[in-house]
């Protein structure tokens, strides 16, 4: 998969210091304090049950249809988290773990999103005998 770093590495500099599909502030600030929420409300009931597997996913997908735009916007979060994105199977990623939580951004090229879509239309179109 060298090609998709070479995009990478090559159009970083040229994208914006904006992000594609970013939150406005207020919802951003929404969805921190839901999470705080919800952890004080699982802290005060101990009674109810979390799996040994419980694991929580907060993603961030670019949103662009230029694989080196949404490639970049992994570098640059890679940058601010000092971490290097990385390769799971044709998606960019780059995160940051605590525990079970993490923070994911994830690009997915607009060849892997089209074959997708395209393998949906099969849903419920196509049944074994």
């Amino acid at each position: 998969m060298t090609h998709h770093h070479n995009d990478l590495a090559s159009h970083e500099s040229q994208v914006p210091g904006r992000f594609s599909d970013a939150a406005s502030d207020e919802r951003r600030s929404q969805v921190i304090a839901d999470l705080r929420e919800l952890a004080d409300f699982l802290e005060a009931h101990p009674d109810l049950p979390i799996s040994p597997h419980t694991s929580v996913d907060l993603a961030y997908f670019p949103r662009t249809d230029h694989d080196s735009e949404a490639f970049a916007e992994v570098s640059r979060v890679g940058a601010v988290l000092g971490a290097m994105p990385t390769w799971e199977g044709e998606h960019l990623v780059v995160e940051h773990v605590r525990g079970s939580a993490r923070y994911r951004v994830v690009a997915i090229p607009k060849k892997v999103r089209a074959q997708y879509r395209a393998w949906l239309t099969y849903t419920g179109h196509v049944r074994p005998d």
